[in-house]
């Protein structure tokens, strides 16, 4: 007998030491698949009873980052140009449970948004591997290194849904959940997107993506319709950024682009702790004049009349710079000290400051240097001021 028992626990441990080399043996992107796919979810916008094409083929992806069991429910990050105007989504997860998500807030500038999945499962006493949602950790987008690794997950969507009746916002007409993965190839500090914001800031349906990135992951991680929203992993399994624009095809795959997670984190959390977010704001316009009124004009200004000074081309009524004494036609000649000479970087670096931070400017006014600088006290943004507005 005790041989007998001998054999058999010699067989058990035979069998957990090569269930375990199997584990060990799985490629990390398998590893962190397995750890994070219960956080991915697919996000279709509803709207008025009807599907809303918000992402892609009409849907886009998001990811889960923080549960609340005592109130039944989970937040979720995704993109603004996913979620769009849809105040309720309808949510699926990675085994196929449905979920309805209600949009707490959104934020163009950053492309982000924050939405609340509702009717979220007690889950709180099961192991990880049992439970059906499990939260991702949010990582530290500032801390990722040009040629780190990068997973990407999402549900991207596919050829054949893109006829699909969407009457039924419940209809399964998108791919589930699909991994890629690349490297992080830039910390872009300045985004091309000026047709993205004539568009999104003159009434006409286009391109919402963010303008106030202190800088955005280029990526050769795929990002194909319907991947928008959807997490970049490193390889620990942390949130480094959400995917939010691709190339479209193989030759520009390292067009792809990633909003930072930090960017998206300071939002949600700020939303969450204090029901508001604070975008700084002076109330200057400095990406275009008043006088563009179509995409052509806009392009022409940017060929051939933009001057290489930071030109102020209008001032917004009763703004902080208003109330500091800016006027239209202005020209800064610095910031706090800095010569910046580029209305992105100058974007960058007011976003980038506290609310309530005072900010000198030497100004040239009709071609001659003002005695004294004018000091501007950044102000929350208007929710009714065009995203342009700096």
């Amino acid at each position: 007998m005790k041989a007998i028992r001998f054999v058999f626990l010699a067989l058990v441990m035979v069998a957990a030491f090569a269930a375990s080399a199997l584990a060990m043996d799985a490629p990390p992107t398998a590893q962190v698949v397995k750890k994070v796919r219960k956080s991915v979810i697919r996000i279709q916008g509803i709207e008025l009873h009807e599907a809303v094409a918000s992402g892609g083929y009409g849907g886009g992806s998001g990811v889960v980052f923080q549960i609340d069991y005592d109130k039944g429910v989970a937040y979720a990050l995704t993109n603004h140009h996913v979620s769009g105007d849809s105040p309720v989504s309808s949510v699926r997860f990675w085994d196929g449970a449905e979920y309805r998500a209600e949009m707490i807030s959104r934020e163009p500038g950053i492309d982000v948004a924050l939405l609340k999945i509702e009717g979220i499962p007690d889950e709180r006493n099961l192991p990880d591997d049992k439970k059906t949602i499990v939260a991702a950790t949010l990582g530290d987008s500032d801390k990722v290194q040009i040629g780190e690794h990068a997973i990407g997950m999402g549900s991207p969507g596919s050829r054949e849904g893109a006829l699909t009746n969407r009457s039924d916002p419940y209809q399964d007409f998108m791919l589930q959940q699909t991994v890629t993965d690349g490297v992080v190839t830039g910390r872009d500090s300045v985004i091309g997107f000026e047709m993205g914001i004539w568009q999104q800031n003159r009434g006409d349906l286009g391109m919402q993506y963010g303008t106030n990135f202190p800088y955005a992951f280029r990526i050769t991680v795929p990002i194909n319709p319907g991947n928008s929203g959807g997490p970049l992993f490193n390889d620990k399994g942390e949130v480094i950024g959400l995917n939010f624009y691709g190339g479209s095809n193989t030759i520009m795959q390292n067009e792809n682009h990633s909003v930072p997670i930090n960017s998206a984190k300071d939002f949600a959390y700020q939303i969450l702790n204090t029901g508001k977010f604070e975008k700084p704001w002076l109330g200057l316009d400095m990406l275009m004049p008043s006088y563009i009124k179509s995409e052509d004009a806009y392009q022409e200004f940017l060929d051939h009349r933009k001057s290489k000074a930071l030109e102020v081309f209008g001032v917004r009524n009763d703004s902080p710079a208003e109330h500091a004494g800016f006027k239209k036609g202005d020209i800064i000649v610095s910031v706090d000290g800095r010569e910046i000479s580029d209305p992105q970087d100058f974007r960058q670096y007011i976003f980038s400051q506290a609310i309530g931070t005072r900010v000198s400017f030497v100004v040239k006014r009709n071609g001659s240097k003002l005695k004294s600088p004018l000091v501007v006290e950044v102000q929350p943004k208007r929710i009714y001021d065009a995203e342009f507005s700096i």
